[in-house]
């Protein structure tokens, strides 16, 4: 079912539109407006996030969770960014409202699944910035949350179509299995979609060139080489598959060395909790 150039360039010009996609929630324009004004403070932010009570207890739930490590609860979104900083509560608002905007049409499981990978590469992105000082930080963990957002838009497009090819995929990449299948892959339509929403140009290139050799420094980069890391890890069990050695044969030079990996994937267990608190 692969889409042909025009129906490839329809799409395309649809997503940059805004035409055919789901209704953006009114706190998400008003956060994604924040992401991109120039001056934002937090009084702001945290009006935006108390108006909407499901999005309170998720923002309370995630900033109580293991990978942020607090030892006293956090019961007000205003200590919620006094502990965890403006950025990781703006990160974390604006990926939260960004999947529940693509959500329709999604298998409860499958948008679990997308979620709780998404969290795992925001949080090795974020930790491989700061361990190297490459990148910002909070710019890498905010294009982890949101590199996959192309999946569901795609679902969206393509339907039940869709899920087939990849269940059908036998353990080749993804990313060539959507462009084998429909001449498009999700981290360029992701790309589209940010770029559609106005977020900042380093978050929509991350995202668009995740799977791809371009990436080459800063959080495009960074992203690349945290979801290939994620994908070749047992994030339960806490140990690398084989196909692990073979990305850090590529980047070891770099710093990412196996026994850098080995001390981050530690970090990256509360993935699972972060992504239950998504949907809870």
């Amino acid at each position: 079912m692969a889409l042909d150039q025009e129906s490839l360039q329809k799409f395309r010009a649809e997503v940059l539109a805004r035409r055919n996609l789901p209704t953006l929630p009114p706190v998400l324009a008003r956060v994604l407006a924040l992401v991109d004004a120039q001056e934002t403070n937090a009084r702001q932010l945290v009006e935006v996030i108390e108006r909407d009570q499901a999005l309170t207890g998720k923002i309370l739930r995630l900033a109580n969770s293991a990978f942020f490590g607090q030892s006293r609860r956090v019961a007000t979104i205003p200590r919620a960014i006094l502990l965890l900083g403006f950025s990781s509560v703006r990160s974390l608002t604006l990926g939260i409202k960004v999947w529940d905007a693509l959500a329709a049409g999604v298998a409860p499981a499958r948008l679990e699944e997308l979620w709780q990978h998404a969290v795992a590469v925001a949080l090795a992105a974020k930790v491989l910035a700061t361990r190297l000082l490459e990148g910002d930080p909070d710019e890498a963990f905010t294009a982890g949350l949101l590199h996959d957002v192309g999946r569901p838009l795609m679902a969206a497009r393509l339907r039940e179509a869709y899920w087939r090819a990849l269940d059908q995929a036998n353990g080749q990449p993804l990313d060539a299995v959507e462009r084998a299948t429909f001449g498009v892959d999700h981290a360029e339509v992701g790309g589209w979609l940010l770029e559609a929403w106005n977020l900042p140009p380093p978050i929509v290139e991350a995202a668009r060139l995740h799977h791809s050799d371009a990436a080459t420094e800063g959080v495009s980069w960074l992203l690349a080489v945290g979801n290939r890391l994620v994908n070749a890890t047992d994030l339960a069990s806490g140990t690398m598959r084989p196909e692990a050695a073979a990305v850090i044969a590529t980047v070891a030079n770099r710093g990412i060395t196996a026994e850098l990996w080995e001390a981050v994937i530690p970090e990256l267990a509360s993935a699972r909790s972060l992504g239950s608190a998504r949907g809870a």
